[in-house]
């Protein structure tokens, strides 16, 4: 077949445009005065189709990227959202983590330092009960063995002048040691032999303070019934020394 080179080139598709000439209408077309439009003469022209192919693509591009923005950013939102939930649920559950284990080891710390005070009151208590003991018992022995040198110088005595200054020493020994066991204070395990030792010097001082009268008025009967009640007062200390140690074992 002979090519003609009339025809060789490319020929658009694509109709020129062209002038639209307006269409007459018929009389008897046209609606009366005062007619209401049919509905179907309200319908709105329909749009005109694309006339190449480039034309419905790039409708159909159009309509895909402004359906892509429409969701695109609801999930992006939506993506930060779940983020945000997801850091703060955690900060608030190690939080809460943190608070918890802290509270746990007060409250054992608490329990610990209140076992504490209670022994060191127990210690301070105990302390205190065995420097008290131990007080008294120095007061004891300091005077009790005054008390015993001079009641031992009166039954040497063999002369007037010494037996009488034996009787008054024993006499201020036993008034001081009334005095110191008074004002002391008494362990309540040893009150019972404090009792029986305050007894016992109180006997102590009356018979001393007749033995000493006696002497001074020269009467035989005073001596005799004061070194009676000396002696008598001197076996009651002992035995209130033997409940004293037996209270302090």
């Amino acid at each position: 077949m002979a090519t003609q080179p009339e025809f060789d080139s490319v020929v658009s598709l694509r109709p020129y445009d062209q002038a639209i000439e307006p269409v007459p209408i018929p009389a008897g077309d046209l609606p009366a005065p005062g007619a209401q439009p049919a509905p179907g003469d309200l319908a709105p022209p329909a749009a005109p189709a694309p006339s190449s192919i480039s034309e419905v693509a790039g409708v159909a591009e159009g309509g895909a990227r402004s359906g892509r923005r429409g969701w695109v950013a609801p999930v992006a939102i939506g993506a930060v959202g779940v983020i945000a939930a997801a850091s703060l649920s955690y900060f608030l559950v190690n939080t809460t983590g943190q608070r918890d284990a802290a509270r746990t080891e007060l409250a054992s710390t608490r329990v610990a330092l209140a076992s504490t005070k209670t022994q060191l009151a127990t210690a301070q208590a105990d302390a205190a009960s065995k420097k008290i003991t131990a007080d008294y018992v120095s007061l004891y022995v300091v005077n009790s063995g005054r008390v015993q040198t001079d009641y031992e110088e009166i039954v040497a005595c063999t002369a007037y002048s010494v037996c009488r200054t034996a009787a008054q020493q024993l006499l201020t020994d036993l008034q001081s040691f009334q005095s110191a066991r008074t004002s002391a204070s008494v362990p309540g395990t040893l009150s019972n032999s404090d009792g029986m030792l305050g007894d016992s010097i109180s006997s102590g001082i009356a018979g001393t303070q007749e033995f000493i009268t006696g002497m001074d008025t020269d009467s035989t009967s005073k001596i005799t019934d004061g070194l009676t009640k000396v002696d008598a007062a001197m076996l009651a200390m002992g035995k209130a020394e033997t409940a004293l140690g037996a209270a302090i074992n």
